[in-house]
């Protein structure tokens, strides 16, 4: 996930280990660094660890909220993705392909998804990873998304402005996960495959 070094003031997307947020992505901004002091015992001396405050998760001190803030490790972080991913409708698989050059944001959501899309949807207060499950039209021809989460088995109703393309950091660069289809397998639990 990391690979990546960031400065003060940097807006990033956190996650972390624990089997429920796992999925999650929360925007934050570095305050600082840390750096690990070298002993006889350190694996690592040359350790850097980020302090960052989220910038929609808030903790109460003294009855005040405020913004909550914590040290991370690198690989739970990642800059924050960019704004324009779009389809290359010149393949089969319709992959979906990051476009260069755009610009960075703060995830903002929006767009024109397809059933087995990989998105992430924004849901308590960060963005969870999950599959088009289907789609459908409301009132005012408005486009719903009906999202399956696999952290919950659960299914969500989106609409596009919660919603964008679920991309990966790996090695300092952006990559698409390909579409999935959705299965049933022999014992009757649903599933999702990668095309």
């Amino acid at each position: 996930m990391a690979n990546s070094s960031f400065t003060k003031g940097s807006i990033i997307e956190v996650t972390c280990n624990h089997p429920i947020f796992r999925n999650a992505w929360y925007v934050a901004t570095i305050i600082n660094e840390l750096k690990t002091t070298p002993t006889k015992n350190t694996k690592n001396p040359n350790k850097t660890s980020y302090i960052i405050t989220y910038n929609t998760l808030f903790s109460k001190q003294d009855n005040i909220l405020q913004p909550l803030t914590e040290v991370v490790d690198p690989l739970f972080v990642r800059p924050s993705p960019p704004r324009t991913i779009r389809r290359n409708e010149d393949d089969v698989f319709k992959v979906v392909e990051v476009v260069e050059g755009e610009g960075e944001g703060e995830g903002e959501g929006g767009g024109e998804f397809e059933v087995g899309d990989v998105v992430d949807a924004y849901y308590r207060d960060g963005w969870w990873i999950g599959v088009v499950k289907s789609v459908s039209v409301g009132e005012g021809d408005v486009k719903k998304y009906v999202v399956l989460f696999g952290n919950f088995n659960e299914e969500f109703v989106f609409d596009g402005s919660k919603l964008r393309f679920h991309v990966d950091w790996v090695d300092c660069r952006w990559m698409v996960p390909p579409k999935k289809v959705y299965s049933v397998c022999d014992c009757g639990d649903c599933v999702w495959l990668y095309r």
